[in-house]
């Protein structure tokens, strides 16, 4: 059930959520987006041990085609960097035949220049020895390759807040922890004393 609903909570349709329009029921209209799919070939994502990073394989495809696949999925996915292959790395296995199409695969590279040249989308393919990284000329290679998406969390912001007559001492601790002030301290009288409670909000990356 934990894992039901992880995945439900970050993305919708990766892996199966048999409640297609999301009434939190499963009912005809489920049943019916059920059917539409009956036959097809069935891809559910792989996501990571600490559940902030998933990818998915969508089959072979050319790149404009497989870049348009990955920006329609819900939420924020990609093509995967090197890197985000790690998360598969075991599973794609060890290819002795480089020449094979197939078992090529574009990657995103992990720190583009922001040219749009053909560099910007690479190739990669694994050997028993290892694995190989190239160049991709989207005009010269009209090929289909394999085409997986990726999706990373977004940042997650925690709250705190300093709150009493003299706070100066709790909001210097909080700027020392890597607390960021939120807006401006408020202040509001205190009942029956001459003095005010203040109150200073912080965030941070969780």
């Amino acid at each position: 059930m934990l894992v039901s609903s992880l995945a439900m909570g970050q993305w919708p349709n990766l892996p199966y959520n048999p409640d297609d329009n999301a009434d939190g029921l499963i009912g005809v209209v489920d049943l019916q987006g059920l059917l539409a799919n009956y036959g097809n070939e069935f891809a559910s994502a792989v996501i990571s041990e600490d559940g902030e990073s998933a990818i998915v394989a969508l089959g072979q495809m050319q790149y404009p085609v497989c870049a348009f696949a990955c920006k329609s999925l819900p939420g924020f996915w990609d093509i995967p960097t090197l890197e985000e292959f790690g998360m598969i790395w075991d599973e794609i296995g060890s290819e002795v035949n480089s020449n094979n199409f197939s078992d090529r695969y574009y990657v995103r590279p992990s720190n583009p220049d922001g040219n749009t040249s053909s560099y910007d989308v690479k190739v990669f393919s694994r050997y028993q020895s290892g694995y190989g990284l190239g160049n991709f000329s989207m005009s010269g290679d009209n090929v289909e390759l394999q085409c997986y998406c990726a999706a990373k969390q977004l940042p997650r912001v925690e709250y705190s807040a300093c709150e009493g007559s003299n706070i100066q001492e709790c909001c210097s601790s909080k700027v020392a922890e890597g607390w960021y002030p939120l807006g401006n301290p408020s202040s509001a009288p205190q009942n029956n004393s001459p003095y005010y409670r203040w109150n200073q909000a912080f965030w941070r990356w969780a």
